[in-house]
């Protein structure tokens, strides 16, 4: 299953289906492109940096799988490409990785963190992990820095420009406004389909990413810091998520991503009885998903 060649045209097909089936109108299938272009972006993410040491698409496989069984009801929002654009400057930041001139892929990473900010501003609220990862990653320089800080700001130029000649001050404003507006803390808007996929999701990256700090000694020392940082990545979606619960839809969808990289690490490169039976326990588990989140849309709406 983990290395076979059926796995990701299975998942593929799968896919397709649930998402044909709980479709309402044309535009969800713009949400199936922003999965598609994610999905691509994490065979060229593993083939680039060697995050799984075998070849392998299971990691991409359990990224269609989970983040289509966890569509929930509401209307297609533009905030669907935010995990594309998100795992795009996670790509640009380990292409910094003992650079001699991280400047261009510092530059790209923070140019992609601000563009997806437009959509959910939330997202600037990573930019601190990305400097710590670029600390660790030995490209933390005077002129990457600045690097960083002309490539998050060029997405607001172009919006200052465009606000100020077609007299729209306000959007320019309500924007920043959002990036530092705070809502209360309310988990009412979250049902029992919410609430048990994070809990089953949750589980599964939980045990990946333990299993993974106990045997990231086998791994090169490059490629243990990358998947540290995906690790990292998960704490702070989870505590965002605590804090600010109405963003729940957009940071699970960004929780899967870094999910089905360590929970494909794990499948894919450890073979004991442990790992079989909660490959067993996984996919029982995605199974319960798909069927309750089927019944609660069709059966209970």
């Amino acid at each position: 299953m983990a290395k076979g060649r059926f796995t990701f045209p299975s998942a593929i097909f799968i896919c397709l289906l649930l998402r044909i089936i709980t479709a309402h109108e044309w535009l969800d299938m713009v949400s199936l492109l922003a999965c598609a272009l994610t999905a691509y972006l994490l065979i060229e993410t593993n083939t680039t940096f060697s995050l799984i040491r075998t070849r392998s698409t299971l990691h991409v496989s359990f990224y269609m799988l989970l983040t289509t069984v966890c569509l929930f009801p509401p209307p297609f929002r533009i905030a669907a490409f935010v995990p594309f654009l998100f795992l795009t400057a996670i790509f640009q930041l380990f292409r910094s990785y003992e650079s001699a001139h991280p400047e261009e892929s510092v530059f790209h990473a923070f140019l992609f963190i601000g563009l997806g900010s437009l959509l959910f501003p939330q997202l600037i609220y990573f930019t601190p992990l990305l400097y710590m990862g670029m600390i660790n990653f030995r490209s933390l320089s005077l002129k990457s820095f600045f690097a960083s800080l002309i490539g998050l700001s060029v997405p607001y130029w172009f919006c200052f420009g465009y606000a100020f000649c077609y007299d729209k001050m306000e959007f320019f404003r309500e924007l920043l406004q959002e990036i530092v507006h705070f809502q209360p803390i309310s988990y009412q808007a979250l049902g029992p389909s919410e609430i048990l996929s994070f809990g089953m999701i949750t589980l599964i990256s939980l045990v990946s990413s333990i299993h993974y700090l106990q045997t990231s000694y086998l791994d090169k020392v490059r490629t243990r810091l990358f998947l540290f940082f995906l690790i990292s990545i998960e704490v702070w979606i989870y505590i965002l998520g605590i804090l600010q619960p109405q963003h729940f839809n957009t940071l699970l969808q960004m929780q899967i991503i870094a999910g089905s990289i360590l929970t494909g690490h794990l499948f894919s490169l450890t073979h004991n009885r442990f790992t079989g039976i909660f490959f067993i326990i996984t996919f029982v588990i995605l199974i319960i998903l798909t069927t309750y989140n089927l019944w609660m849309q069709f059966f209970n709406s």
